[in-house]
């Protein structure tokens, strides 16, 4: 697709998108409209005047009824606008059409009953020219009724001109062998109250209800056009819909979402979104209404105003959950601008270095649903977006710490040159400088209690993880080029990865106790509810399953490999003096339950994966000697 096309499926579903962040906005009214009301109704009356049995129902049952059924109907309206954004342009223009031809015929409706109930314009004519006594109301009626005359046969034929176009479309799919002129008859139609102006009298009964009868015809070709254009548009939506189910098994979820916003062009619209709604939000800003003049200012006041401007927008932009979304996917891009700079500089190559960036973006929309940030209406707000784009900072930052572990990994097992090196322990100095600037600097303002020990919980994780990498980095080179750590470096290893997996595992768990404090005390909801879950189930439960299997296995391979008898001379000689599982030279050895040798730290780093045997998979859980015996007689033959 075209540049220019890409634009225009983008402008045509633009006015879609303010429908629902319209519609959003009044749903979030209302219910805040009901909170009042209910606050109003609890201090206003007692206990007795709400429930006594004189007042059975009271006054404020009607209101909520009202405020629910029209949420009810703005979501009804917003699940409809949403099913159009992802259907075709060209379904999408037709819609438009049908639009537009109700509002000619609105505006024709208007031009006629004005034509036809003049009477006021000629009162106003007669104040204005009382004392002129030649004019008498013939004269007026003449004067005001003929530009009228004249403007309304212009206007009506420039609506039946319009209408004709639209009409016609729809006619031709119901009727295809249909001859009739349609743009004849609804000149005629709509032009009925002017031809009766001339013939009938002004206060008869038939021309004073003719703007009502000119809508009739109008009315009927609108209708089989719509009718028309809700047909194809159900063709199109229905089949989807029913496979749904089959597309979610072929292609995933996230299979299915990603093909809807490409099709819809969702990212490209979200982002002209936000920039056209940014634009809106300046010329109707409040500050710069009450700033009269930039002339009369300095210039530490015209950074002021602007510094207020730049906050009020970003206020505006937190109204609904899809000015949020918009506000997403600018912070997805400068996250993948953030992210190419980062991979430049440590010299990295990821293949989710696309998805990363849509990760960004997805995960301030749940923040911002996780804090209820479209329900606040006051300076609160901005507090909440910012410590969003803390977290959210400190989020990428493991990210990043990810991808510059792996390569001082790859570095440290591998001989390259010292640029290598150098160039991913660079972010490091990002990770431990943020946690003992920022998160100390956070400290010193009001913030709550509960986000600060939140952010610096997740910060100390950083700090942790940092410290695990460049441990493990450091006994790798020290093993790759000294003669330390020779046969223990993978205990080392474990033992920093053990220490450093249990304050990480402590974090986590204070982080799920912080978070159903602020639950149950400061904020809750489903949103925040469901990930606590997720995070007590994949940071806290599985992290505790899998550290568990690994401290048994690594304890039974201990135990294993220090109750294994040396191996014989005889018993090298038979394998070469080659171990099976690193091919060097065996000078000590030990022998398992099927006779097989090997080098015993070798060993122990087998038995650390599986307890098997590396040769013939012998169960080494389990005294099998006639397995064993089985095996060996195989491998002998």
């Amino acid at each position: 697709m075209s540049s220019f096309k890409k634009l225009f499926v983008v402008l045509g579903r633009l006015p879609l998108l303010f429908g629902v962040d319209s519609t959003l906005k009044g749903i979030f009214i209302n219910v805040n409209l009901l909170d009042l009301m209910r606050h109003h109704t609890s201090t206003s009356r007692d206990y007795h005047e709400l429930y006594s049995t004189e007042n059975v129902m009271p006054d404020y049952v009607p209101s909520f009824l009202s405020l629910f059924l029209w949420s009810a109907l703005l979501l009804t309206i917003t699940l409809l606008l949403v099913i159009l954004i992802c259907s075709p342009i060209d379904s999408i223009l037709e819609v438009y059409g049908c639009l537009l031809g109700f509002g000619l015929l609105a505006f024709s409706f208007q031009c006629n009953y004005g034509l036809v109930n003049r009477k006021e314009y000629l009162q106003l004519f007669h104040e204005s020219s009382k004392n002129n006594a030649t004019t008498n109301e013939n004269q007026a009626a003449t004067l005001v009724s003929t530009p009228s005359i004249i403007i309304s046969i212009l206007t009506q034929l420039f609506i039946v001109l319009s209408l004709d176009q639209i009409c016609a479309v729809g006619l031709r799919k119901v009727c295809k062998d249909l001859v009739v002129r349609t743009d004849i008859a609804l000149f005629i139609s709509l032009s009925f109250p002017i031809f009766l102006h001339a013939f009938l009298d002004n206060t008869s009964d038939v021309y004073m209800w003719s703007p009502f009868i000119s809508l009739i015809l109008p009315l009927i070709l609108l209708a089989i056009h719509s009718f028309s254009v809700i047909s194809t548009l159900l063709s199109l939506i229905i089949p989807p819909v029913r496979d749904i189910k089959q597309h979610i098994r072929e292609m995933g979820l996230d299979g299915v979402l990603l093909r809807v916003m490409e099709k819809a062009n969702l990212v490209w619209l979200l982002r002209v979104f936000f920039f056209t709604k940014v634009s809106y939000s300046i010329l109707v800003s409040k500050v710069l209404r009450e700033c009269t003049s930039f002339e009369n200012l300095t210039w530490s006041e015209v950074c002021e105003v602007f510094c207020l401007l730049a906050l009020e927008v970003l206020h505006n932009m937190c109204e609904t959950i899809l000015s949020v979304m918009s506000m997403a996917s600018i912070i997805s891009v400068i996250s993948g601008w953030c992210l190419r700079l980062i991979y430049h500089i440590v010299g990295a190559y990821d293949e989710e270095e696309s998805l990363q960036p849509a990760v960004s973006g997805f995960l301030f929309v749940l923040l911002a649903m996780q804090t209820g940030i479209t329900s606040i209406t006051n300076e609160a707000r901005l507090q909440l977006l910012f410590q969003n784009c803390v977290l959210l900072l400190v989020a990428n930052q493991h990210f990043i710490q990810t991808v510059a572990a792996d390569l001082l990994l790859k570095a440290s097992s591998e001989d390259v040159v010292v640029k290598k090196h150098v160039r991913p322990m660079l972010p490091y100095l990002l990770f431990f400088s943020f946690p003992f600037i920022v998160v100390l600097r956070l400290w010193q303002y009001p913030f709550r209690l509960s986000w600060l020990l939140a952010i610096s919980a997740f910060s100390l994780e950083l700090i942790i993880k940092s410290i695990m990498s460049l441990s493990v980095y450091t006994l790798n080179m020290l093993h790759s080029h000294t003669q330390y750590f020779q046969e223990t470096i993978e205990d080392c290893i474990f033992y920093v990865k053990a220490v450093c997996g249990s304050l990480e595992f402590i974090c986590g768990i204070f982080l799920f106790l912080n978070g159903a404090y602020i639950f149950v005390f400061e904020s809750g909801g489903i949103i925040r509810f469901v990930m606590m879950m997720i995070h007590l189930y994949c940071n806290i439960y599985q992290t505790a399953v899998k550290a568990l299997a690994t401290y048994r296995l690594r304890q039974s391979a201990w135990q294993k490999v220090n109750h294994l008898k040396a191996a014989s001379q005889e018993q090298l000689d038979e394998n070469n003096d080659i171990c099976p599982i690193c091919y060097q030279e065996m000078k000590e050895a030990v022998v398992i339950q099927c006779s097989h040798v090997f080098h015993k730290h070798c060993l122990q780093k087998w038995l650390f994966i599986q307890e098997t045997c590396p040769l013939c998979h012998t169960d080494l859980r389990e005294d099998a000697p006639a397995q064993s015996n089985n095996t060996q007689g195989g491998l002998a033959r």
